[in-house]
């Protein structure tokens, strides 16, 4: 199963606008319960979009920042931006059918 690499205030312009592929971000907290049930679920996403899709971790304890950027006010947030825009948001109780509707969304052109 692939690990999501976490993003910080450092590297997310390089990793998330910078790019020619639509990102997901995944706003979460090691000690949130629905965080860590969605990680195994979107780790296997992340595996199946890669190329694709790449998907990214934002730890709001460490770069709350972030997450204020993005007007953020619940986890776990999953956001999909393109061209540093956000064009999906899912936040609170995400399904896997909810997940990999937003990721086919974005991936078709």
């Amino acid at each position: 199963m692939a690990t999501i690499e976490t993003l910080t205030s450092a590297n997310l312009e390089a990793r998330a606008f910078h790019t020619k592929w639509p990102v997901a971000l995944d706003f979460y907290q090691a000690t949130c319960p629905p965080c860590r049930t969605l990680e195994p679920r979107l780790e296997r996403l992340a595996e199946q979009y890669a190329g694709r899709l790449p998907v990214y971790r934002v730890d709001i304890e460490r770069d709350m920042a972030v997450a204020e950027r993005f007007g953020v006010q619940s986890i776990p947030t999953v956001l999909i931006l393109r061209d540093g825009k956000e064009v999906e948001r899912l936040d609170g109780l995400i399904t896997d059918a909810d997940l990999k509707a937003a990721f086919e969304r974005t991936i078709r052109p």
